[in-house]
């Protein structure tokens, strides 16, 4: 890769196919997490999304303890504008079925639906793009995004692990109480009982949380907050200047000073990740024996387009996705991450029940 030591790039490679493989294994949508639980009570998946949140928030707190620079917090300012693109993003992960990590693992399964949504999602980068220094700029974030991003385990420093491990040991009595959650069944994994068979079917969605709140430590260890909208939108952004040449980007403020400020248009290591997940998720599926190309219902298009676009764009005015917001925002104790996810949520809670009108939810 031009501009990128092999090391970074065998580490990116690994980490992104780690992504991949859990994602996969414990179909581990955060859409599924959310809009299950809404709609049946089911917390198959919103209980490994518990615990990845967790995990990395006291694997980040040890990280940040040890001496990994505060600059690999991110924590952009916020306002209303988080609640709205939250909001929108919300809604396009219900109506596309899937968020923006999960229409990735999908994609890697052989799901060709998913692969249409990622065009749609693209369009939704490149519109935004166009309308950023028009409309967005002046009329959105400078008047909504107000407040300067804040982050408790950076401003807590050494006693952020102190705090994380309130956090966890509250959660875990609150689920305790409420959903007979027992830390012992957990606890005891018998090392002989794991065989070929079982380890091609699903994983247990609590040890994939575990298992992603550990990559994303190192992740942030080493670059940052782990995120997929981010990297795609310059993988977008690069394929744009492929077709329609560099000026294209470099005449574009928001590809130039925002997607691209900190680095040129080339490959970077978040970018190597995201592509390296979608292996992992090819890699998890064919030696399951799930890897099927599978073609796209015709009536399924306008949900791949209107989510996919919804999706992108909402990603962009918030900013930020499920995985950036959700799960490393609050591993961050970061209010940015807390306000766009309560936007995200409110959106998913609006969009499942107005998908399952006929037939009601549960909450």
């Amino acid at each position: 890769m031009v501009g990128m030591e092999l090391s970074t790039v065998i580490f990116s490679v690994i980490i992104g196919t780690s992504f991949g493989i859990l994602l996969q294994k414990g179909r581990f949508c955060f859409t599924m997490a959310m809009r299950d639980y809404i709609a049946y009570k089911d917390t198959r998946v919103l209980r490994g999304v518990t615990t990845g949140i967790l995990t990395a928030m006291i694997g980040i707190s040890i990280a940040y303890t040890l001496g990994v620079s505060e600059n690999n917090f991110w924590v952009p300012n916020f306002g209303l504008s988080n609640v709205i693109g939250g909001f929108i993003f919300g809604i396009g992960m219900v109506y596309g079925g899937g968020c923006a990590s999960g229409t990735l693992y999908r994609a890697g399964e052989g799901y060709i639906y998913y692969w249409v949504m990622l065009i749609f999602v693209a369009l939704g980068y490149a519109a935004f793009a166009l309308l950023f220094p028009i409309v967005f700029l002046p009329y959105y974030f400078e008047p909504l995004q107000i407040f300067s991003g804040f982050s408790l385990i950076k401003w807590l420093g050494n006693y952020s692990i102190v705090m994380s491990l309130l956090i966890i040991i509250s959660t875990y009595f609150i689920l305790k109480n409420n959903y007979k959650i027992s830390i012992k069944e957990y606890a005891k994994i018998n090392i002989n009982s794991i065989t070929v068979k079982k380890m091609k079917g699903p994983w247990d969605t609590a040890y994939v949380g575990i298992g992603l709140g550990i990559m994303a430590t190192l992740w942030f260890a080493l670059w940052g907050s782990w995120s997929v909208t981010g990297p795609e939108a310059k993988w977008f952004g690069l394929g744009y200047s492929k077709i329609f040449g560099e000026q294209f980007i470099e005449n574009n403020m928001y590809w130039k000073n925002v997607v691209y400020s900190s680095s040129s248009i080339s490959i970077t290591p978040d970018m190597v990740m995201l592509i390296s997940l979608v292996f992992g998720s090819f890699l998890a599926a064919y030696f399951s024996g799930e890897f099927k190309i599978r073609k796209m219902k015709t009536d399924r298009l306008p949900n791949a387009v209107i989510g996919g676009i919804l999706m992108g764009f909402g990603s962009r005015m918030a900013p930020g996705c499920n995985i950036s917001n959700t799960f490393t925002g609050l591993a961050f104790l970061s209010v940015p991450g807390f306000v766009t996810s309560l936007g995200l949520l409110l959106g998913v809670y609006v969009a499942t029940h107005w998908m399952f009108r006929k037939v009601g939810c549960a909450i």
